[in-house]
C-alpha cells in the first residue's frame, strides 16, 4: 500500500489532507509520487495517522513503498541522458 491508496482507503481527498495539516496540496501530491517523503511536527504526525486511520507503522510502509515506486524504471522509459547525447569531460582542451 503507497501513499495514495491509504489516503484513498481513508476515503479523503488530496485538497482535504493539505488543509487538515496545514499544508500544500502540491507536498500531498508528491508524497504520493514519492517525489518527497512526509516531514512534520510530532502533532502533525499524530493528526496525519487520525487522517489516515492508520498506524505508524503503515504510515512508515505507505511512504516507503511510494519512494521505492518512484525509483523503480518503467519498462520502455526513455533514458534521462541519451547515450549519444552526452559529452564527455576528457574531450574538453585543458586551460592552464
Amino acid at each position: 500500500m503507497d501513499m495514495q491508496v491509504l489516503r484513498e482507503r481513508a476515503g479523503v481527498s488530496r485538497a482535504e489532507v493539505a488543509f487538515r495539516l496545514a499544508i500544500s496540496e502540491t507536498s500531498v501530491r508528491n508524497w504520493e509520487a514519492g517525489r518527497t517523503e512526509p516531514t512534520m511536527t510530532p502533532k502533525k504526525y499524530l493528526e496525519a495517522l487520525r487522517i489516515f486511520k492508520c498506524t505508524p507503522e503503515e504510515l512508515a510502509i505507505a511512504s516507503e513503498k511510494s519512494i521505492n515506486q518512484r525509483h523503480k524504471r518503467k519498462p520502455g522509459r526513455p533514458r534521462r541522458f541519451p547515450e549519444n547525447q552526452v559529452t564527455q569531460v576528457t574531450d574538453s582542451p585543458v586551460c592552464n
